[in-house]
Formats: C-alpha cells, sequence, structure tokens
C-alpha cells in the first residue's frame, strides 16, 4: 500500500501524552526531561495533549457531564480552552513549548498538537471581541454542543482567518509537526483543506490526524480515528464478540478507506482512560495489554501507544484529575521499576524497530487467516518483497495451532514452538516471518 502521507508518519507509532497523567508534576517541563528515554524505546511521534489556557469558571452548568461525573472539582477541562495562543498556567509557558518542540527535534522526534476548534471555552476573550465567531440561537445566546461549550461558527469569514493564524502560528513559530484535530468531522472539511495547504507552505511534510471516521475527510487527512476498532478489541476481551466479527468490521473499513491513508490503532487513550468503566492493564492484566499491542503494531494502520503502557501502568486516571484536584486518581508512576516494567519496555523497543526496519509493518496489505476459533485473530501482511504472520489469543484459555516451523520475530513470554505446533496460553501472540501454513486451533 503506497502512501502520499509523510514517510515519518507512516513508518512510526505515536506516542500520546496527557501531561496531567504523565506524571505527577503534570508539566511541559516534566515531559521534556523525558523525552530521551522515551527515544531510547524507538518513540518518534510525541502528540502532546492541549497545553492552551483553559476556562476556569467555577460554574456547573458550562461543564461537561463527564467532568462533573469525575467527581474532581476541577473548572479546568484541556478541551474547553479560552484562548489558543496562550499556555495555561498550569502546564508551563509557550517557552516551555518551544524548548519542548526543539528537544524532540534535537532527538529525531516529530512534535504533534492538539486542535480543539469544534468549540471553544465560555469565556474566551476572542468571544468578547468577536461574538459572531460563536454560533448563535435564534435569541442571540450561544450555541451549545453536547459537552456544554459553545460552538464556534464556521460560516464566518473572520474565524477562519483566526483559525488558520493559530495553525500557522504552531507550524511556523513553535515549528511543531503537524496536529491532531479534536472532533474533526465536526469542522466543515473546506476548513481543513484549506488549513492543511497553509501549514504545508510552511513545512511540506506537515500532517494532520482526525479524530473523526468521515471516509471522505482522508481527502485532506493522513489518518483517521478508528473507535471501531478499540471497542472491538474490548468485546472480544469481554467475550461479547468472536473473531470473525472482528475480522468482519476491519474489512469493511478498510473497503471505506482510501488508498495511502490510514487508521489509527489505540486501546488506551485519555478518553478511555477516563470513561470505561476499567483499565485493560489492571482488569485483564499485563499477558492481555501486550497482546494489544502487538496487534495494534502488526495490523494496518498507525499504532498509537498512551503515555503509561509502556511502563505497564495500571494506575487509575482520568483527564479531569491533575496535580490541584485528584479525587480519587493519580498520576504516572514514572519510577516504577519491576520484571512487568523492563518486559514492557522491552516489547515496546522491539516493536518500535519493527516498524520502522521492516516496510511490511507499515505498508503491507492485510490478508485474514481462517483459523476455527472463536477467540483467536491470526492474519498474514504482504508486500511484493515480505510476508510476516500473527496469530493472538484473546482467550483465557489455551490454544494449540498446528503451524510448519516458523522463524519467529516477537512472541509472547509463554509461547511454544515445536513439531509443528505452537501453544498459546491466555492471552498470547506470536509474529513470524513468511507463511508458516497455519492450521486448526484446538482448545487445551
Amino acid at each position: 500500500m503506497i502512501s502520499d502521507s509523510a514517510h515519518w508518519l507512516t513508518t512510526s507509532s505515536i506516542y500520546q501524552i496527557n501531561p496531567r497523567t504523565f506524571c505527577q508534576r503534570g508539566t511541559i517541563n516534566a515531559v521534556t526531561e523525558a523525552l530521551p528515554d522515551l527515544k531510547k524505546l524507538g518513540f518518534k511521534i510525541i502528540y502532546l495533549c492541549p497545553v492552551f489556557k483553559e476556562d476556569d469558571d467555577d460554574d456547573r452548568s458550562f461543564w461537561s457531564a463527564r467532568q462533573k461525573a469525575s467527581d474532581t472539582e476541577n473548572p479546568k477541562n484541556p478541551y474547553r480552552m479560552n484562548d489558543y495562543f496562550e499556555i495555561d498556567s498550569e502546564y508551563g509557558t509557550m517557552d516551555d513549548l518551544k524548548r519542548f518542540v526543539a528537544t524532540g527535534h534535537s532527538l529525531g522526534m516529530k512534535v504533534i498538537l492538539d486542535l480543539v476548534y469544534l468549540h471553544i471555552g465560555p469565556n474566551a476573550d476572542i468571544l468578547k471581541l468577536h461574538p459572531e465567531f460563536a454560533a448563535q440561537n435564534a435569541d442571540g445566546s450561544n450555541k451549545l454542543t453536547d459537552w456544554n461549550f459553545p460552538y464556534l461558527n464556521y460560516d464566518n469569514e473572520g474565524l477562519r482567518e483566526y483559525l488558520y493564524c493559530n495553525m500557522t502560528y504552531y507550524i511556523g513559530v513553535i515549528d511543531a509537526d503537524g496536529f491532531r484535530c479534536d472532533v474533526g468531522d465536526g469542522v466543515p472539511l473546506d476548513f481543513w483543506r484549506e488549513g492543511r495547504r497553509r501549514i504545508r507552505a510552511i513545512k511540506s511534510d506537515a500532517i494532520m490526524i482526525n479524530e473523526g471516521t468521515k471516509a471522505e475527510y482522508l481527502d485532506v487527512f493522513d489518518a483517521n480515528y478508528c473507535f471501531d476498532w478499540h471497542a472491538s478489541i474490548f468485546a472480544i476481551l469481554s467475550g461479547d464478540i468472536t473473531s470473525s466479527e472482528v475480522m468482519r468490521k476491519h474489512m469493511a473499513l478498510r473497503e471505506l478507506t482510501p488508498a495511502g491513508k490510514f487508521l489509527l490503532r489505540d486501546m488506551d487513550n485519555h478518553d478511555t482512560v477516563t470513561d470505561w468503566p476499567y483499565r485493560i492493564e489492571a482488569h485483564y492484566g499485563n499477558d492481555a495489554m501486550e497482546l494489544i499491542l502487538a496487534l495494534n503494531y502488526a495490523i494496518d494502520g498507525i499504532p498509537m501507544v498512551y503515555c503509561g503502557n509502556e511502563l505497564a501502568d495500571k494506575t487509575r486516571i482520568s483527564m479531569f484529575a491533575n496535580r490541584f484536584h485528584s479525587g480519587v486518581f493519580n498520576a504516572t508512576d514514572r519510577t516504577v521499576i519491576g520484571p512487568d516494567v523492563e518486559r514492557r519496555k522491552e516489547v515496546i523497543k522491539k516493536l518500535n524497530g519493527l516498524r520502522e526496519n521492516m516496510p511490511v509493518f507499515a505498508y503491507g496489505d492485510t490478508k485474514w487467516l481462517q483459523i476455527k476459533n472463536d477467540f483467536v485473530l491470526a492474519f498474514q501482511r504482504v508486500t511484493d518483497d515480505e510476508t510476516i504472520s500473527f496469530v493472538g489469543n484473546f482467550s483465557k484459555q489455551e490454544v494449540m495451532i498446528s503451524a510448519s516451523e516458523p522463524e519467529i520475530i516477537l512472541a509472547d513470554n509463554n509461547a511454544l514452538v515445536s513439531d509443528g505446533k505452537i501453544i498459546l496460553h491466555s492471552y498470547g501472540y506470536i509474529i513470524v516471518k513468511g507463511d508458516p501454513s497455519f492450521g486448526s486451533a484446538d482448545r487445551l
């Protein structure tokens, strides 16, 4: 599959950082200090969640339902911001952000920032100067999103120019390498098309990722989110759907995805760790999360790793909790040590190396393998020059799969290969070179 996106995106993974959950300090400078360690693990793209000036109004009528439900009593929501051109004091300063980007670049890393252009904070100064920048109801009040934030008004050319200035500022002055666009397909596509033209006039390989699913938006964006994917993986782990359903969903989504464009593959992200009833790592264990990470790197698309996944982190976290309003939540302890942590670092480093050094992981076509087991996923990635095969057991039951002797690229610690058989324990997986002619998968 040939891509028209930047090579640095298609051959890398994305590491998402929410400073609030990344570590207890929760600042841009704290994240900057950790960049060399992340580089050692092979991460080359850092996606920083919003650090821009947030609305700090205690009026709960303009809080989202999920913000209220967090019980943190924190009026600040990173996705309800009042000034796109100013850094919130919770995270640091604009100079701190410049230093963060420059440090990343010095390490050979790319940095993408978060744009939140569907809505704005109700007390934004720009709305006092230009109330017409917000969409309005017939009575003159601001039209609110489902999260109780004012919609921006894309019928207004002044608003568009204001936001284009914001985009070009972060590419041209701060030297960011692209954007993740929050609820991107809620914003008119023609706005994004012009925004992309402008940022690429400054930096020709700048990229844009849409936190949305509309296939037509891939005419402009390099990748869409794929909410159906992590929902499907959660469902097969829970025993609610079978492998054939995961395969069907995957093929249907790929059919809608234009050639040379990508879907993002993740499990943890700032939303799921906040909204889901439990973290996968805590509920199903380290082996299950390792299986999911291996799957997301092996399948077509762009893998995204959430901060803490590389430490096998089980901490209860929320995007609404920070060091001032923690409630029942904590931030990731980045000093943690132990065999689970070392194993995870080793696996992440290996996966990042495979993504970078074996083109089949970035560009190979996906061909599903028919293995008769409701909770085993098996597929190949194929190019003219390479083939790799993945098999993963998404159940607690051990399975035995017949296969010719494979050349192993990566496998879980407990995988057994001998005498034409592969034995995968609960949540086990194996990635091998070539086509080992997998047979049936029998429960043991």
